[in-house]
């Protein structure tokens, strides 16, 4: 692959200042791609805010060198160096940064982005975070990666407590159909191949697009009205957005939010967009809001 001038300058700096391991291990990403990884990563960057708050999590803060525009948990992620968006960030900010390993996400990060930096030299281990149920799992992995194996351990088994939580709260529910929006202009909500979708699942909702054939369809106003959901739940990742202005439009909205029964709720995008140790949380804050029901009990212990 063709490198631009400035690139091939980087990893040549790189190179001679011996920053590229001399002693590597391979191992497989849950791409099933071989990767050969230094033994003992000392410096990191994660491709997403979900992979920055992994590795905050598991104890290896100081040795993150740098994360994405939106990486802003926990609170010190904001000072790292920015290396700009996960959908197109600056690789030569990458480099520049010096990092032995980085963390990458199928969902969010594209094919090019692994492709031209593992061309550069630069170990890149690609997480697929699709199936919450599997999140656990890719949480042990990354703590015998990264060295932390005791706090990957700990991680996954708090975040199945969670689920298992949840699980047994639900038994025997009915799904309630059930409108996630996640952008509001246009309006978006998700589909069934979506991490969000099978979270939606989970906490007992029976999302009203999954028919349609899109990762994140768009909808109008008719679909919405035609297939009655009795929760609708603002989850926007739009910055800046006029969280009460748009709970009161959907609240009036003719035939959808203003129809007896429906309830229109909101949750935090970071908490069920993210798959990180935070996902828990996110589903447990779902099923409230789409069976509080089933959460009374907890609302009036002491």
């Amino acid at each position: 692959m063709k490198l631009s001038r400035a690139m091939a300058v980087c990893l040549a700096l790189l190179l001679s200042l011996g920053v590229l391991p001399a002693q590597a291990r391979q191992v497989t990403d849950e791409m099933g791609r071989r990767v050969e990884v230094p033994a003992e990563p000392k410096r990191f960057i994660g491709l997403t805010p979900s992979l920055t708050e992994v590795l905050f999590a598991l104890g290896l803060g100081k040795r993150v060198v740098g994360g994405t525009t939106w990486a802003d948990y926990p609170p010190a992620a904001r000072d790292l160096p920015r290396v700009g968006p996960y959908v197109s960030p600056n690789l030569e900010r990458i480099l520049s940064l010096k990092p032995d390993l980085v963390l990458a996400n199928k969902e969010g990060n594209p094919p090019w982005v692994v492709e031209r930096l593992s061309a550069l030299g630069v170990p890149v281990y690609v997480t697929v975070p699709v199936v919450p149920k599997d999140l656990p799992r890719s949480l042990e992995r990354l703590g015998d990666l990264l060295g932390a194996s005791q706090a990957g351990r700990r991680l996954a088994g708090q975040l199945k407590i969670e689920m298992a939580e949840v699980d047994q709260r639900l038994r025997g529910a009915k799904p309630r159909p059930t409108l996630l929006v996640i952008g509001s202009r246009p309006l978006v909500s998700v589909g069934r191949p979506t991490m969000n979708h099978r979270l939606l699942t989970m906490a007992g909702g029976r999302n009203i697009a999954e028919g349609i054939n899109q990762r994140w369809p768009r909808l109008n106003l008719e679909y919405i009205i035609e297939a009655k959901p009795q929760v609708i739940i603002l989850s926007t990742m739009e910055r800046g957005q006029n969280l009460e202005r748009d709970l009161a439009y959907w609240r009036a909205l003719p035939g959808v939010g203003d129809r007896p029964g429906v309830r229109v709720e909101w949750v935090s995008s970071d908490l069920i967009d993210r798959p990180g140790p935070r996902l828990g949380q996110g589903l447990k804050d779902l099923a409230k809001l789409i069976h509080p029901e089933r959460f009374a009990k907890e609302a009036s212990r002491p």
